[in-house]
């Protein structure tokens, strides 16, 4: 692992190692606060139907004490007690001491043998339950029990159910009251206004039936407003009828889908951030990279600038002074030394000349001086120009012109300069091969100039980058080859000017073809 890559990774660990730490500690405060509030929440609703219990409890001791007043005889208070409360389907006194019944019941109920003997099979069964009421009872205590285990008698309405508690007659005789209830009118009658003050277009409460038996769903058969079992609610029993239930949720969202959204809605956003601090970390990462490559990329231009200028003052001042001394044995040896500095001078100029042109770009200060101009003329004047370096090179450089003219607007000396790069890269990248094609055609309403080479070639994960500037391809061929890395830069930003494009196809070890596409010029005919 590299110095560099070791400060980037501390740089991730200090950047996001605390977000997170701290995304994972919102996380869990979000989901202890979301449970506190159900909490709150469940324990308010549960507060409600408590008082509803109470209340019920309230109003059925009320009938106890209207029951047990000594004012009247107990006939007389059971007979008020049915009068006055339609729920009240029967009622059943049993004397404790004699165990006869006695049967007080609404109009439209149907008394026969038959409901005496199931009311007798009732008490057998119960023995124990009357026993442990008149305990309370003696204790001063007077319990009402639900008939938890009552059966449905023929001649009364279905839907009964049933209380009993213990009571004195106005000459002291110890009795058994058993109420049959009928469910519904026993809500709506005692319950039901004051559910109805409870709801308040806050809460849906209902009364219904559950067996822990069967699992089914609940059958609801009184409610303030349309319920919905589908939505959470939370049920509770209703103490004073056996089997039998309260239900309670809020209208619309209930509190604790409100705390589900908010908590959600703030986890999303604290993922949110923490992914944009993530990506902004990357991307911070990704520029010190980016940066350091770039760093080294010009510490390489810089020390291949040096060798590449270091190379031609070298030939050319080694050169100039063996003239200047007289060595030179031959007029034709002094023609030599004259061209090697000339062309050296040359290729020094072709250099600096780059090397200002990429400071221009950068200043955004180049300019170029369009002029209409004939393709094949500029490319066979470079071809010339060349000869001499493909002699020393010795490469063979077939030109290829096309038949008809090419007229296109063009900076003269850009197109010298972007031609000139892609034949020295022809050149120096041959790898050996003597063969170099310089081609002109038109294609699609384009005039193009192609350099063809039969060289190392140029990967695909590789082309995406040789035109970014300082960029050299890592290989043994080009890293024993000296360059710049800005030849190809200049060549795209040249083409760019001029509205057209540098278009790369290489493979690797059989060669790489550049076009230059420049928009091409019809001529009016008349």
């Amino acid at each position: 692992m590299t110095k560099e890559v070791r400060a980037l990774f501390l740089i991730l660990i200090i950047t996001v190692a605390p977000l997170l730490v701290y995304a994972f500690l919102q996380v869990r405060s979000l989901d202890d606060d979301e449970q506190l509030a159900a909490a709150a929440y469940e324990k308010q609703l549960d507060v409600i139907l408590f008082s509803l219990n109470q209340y019920a409890d309230d109003m059925m001791n009320r009938w106890m004490r209207q029951l047990a007043d000594q004012q009247n005889t107990l006939e007389e208070n059971v007979r008020q007690l049915i009068i006055g409360n339609e729920s009240i389907q029967m009622l059943v006194l049993r004397n404790t001491e004699t165990k006869q019944d006695s049967i007080y019941a609404n109009d439209y109920v149907e008394i026969n043998d038959s409901t005496y003997q199931k009311v007798a099979d009732w008490y057998d069964r119960k023995d124990s339950v009357i026993n442990r009421l008149s305990e309370y009872l003696a204790a001063g205590f007077q319990k009402i029990q639900p008939a938890d285990d009552w059966q449905t008698i023929s001649g009364l309405r279905p839907d009964q159910t049933g209380v009993t508690v213990m009571v004195y007659n106005e000459d002291s005789v110890l009795y058994n009251a058993l109420f049959i209830l009928e469910k519904k009118f026993w809500v709506e009658q005692i319950l039901g206004l004051q559910m109805q003050k409870i709801d308040q277009d806050q809460f849906t409460i209902a009364v219904g039936n559950w067996h822990k038996e069967t699992q089914q769903s609940p059958y609801l058969f009184y409610q303030t407003t349309l319920f919905s079992l589908k939505k959470k609610f939370i049920r509770r029993n209703l103490w004073i009828l056996p089997n039998t239930y309260l239900y309670i949720q809020s209208k619309g969202k209930s509190y604790t889908d409100l705390i589900q959204n908010r908590s959600r809605e703030n986890l999303y956003f604290l993922l949110f951030s923490v992914m944009v601090v993530l990506i902004g970390a990357f991307l911070m990462i990704r520029n010190i990279k980016n940066t350091l490559k770039v760093a080294q990329l010009k510490s390489d231009f810089v020390s291949n600038v040096s060798h590449e200028i270091r190379t031609p003052l070298s030939l050319i001042r080694m050169y100039a002074e063996t003239l200047m001394l007289g060595r030179v044995p031959s007029e034709e040896k002094k023609k030599q030394y004259y061209s090697t500095i000339h062309h050296e001078s040359g290729r020094l100029t072709f250099l600096v000349n780059n090397i200002l042109d990429f400071s221009r770009i950068e200043g955004n200060r180049k300019t170029y001086r369009f002029e209409k101009s004939e393709l094949n003329t500029l490319t066979s004047r470079i071809h010339e120009n060349f000869s001499h370096y493909f002699l020393e090179h010795q490469v063979n450089c077939n030109l290829k012109l096309s038949q008809s003219p090419l007229f296109i607007s063009v900076d003269e000396q850009a197109f010298e300069e972007a031609l000139s790069n892609l034949i020295e890269n022809a050149v120096k990248y041959g790898n050996g091969q003597e063969e170099i094609e310089l081609t002109t055609f038109e294609s699609n309403g384009f005039a193009c100039c192609r350099v063809k080479d039969n060289g190392i070639g140029i990967s695909n994960s590789a082309q995406n980058h040789i035109f970014d500037k300082f960029y050299r391809v890592e290989g043994a061929l080009t890293q024993k080859t000296k360059g710049t890395g800005l030849g190809l830069s200049l060549v795209k930003h040249i083409m760019e000017s001029h509205q057209g494009e540098v278009v790369v196809d290489s493979t690797p070890h059989k060669g790489s073809t550049f076009t230059l596409k420049f928009p091409i010029i019809k001529q009016n005919r008349e």
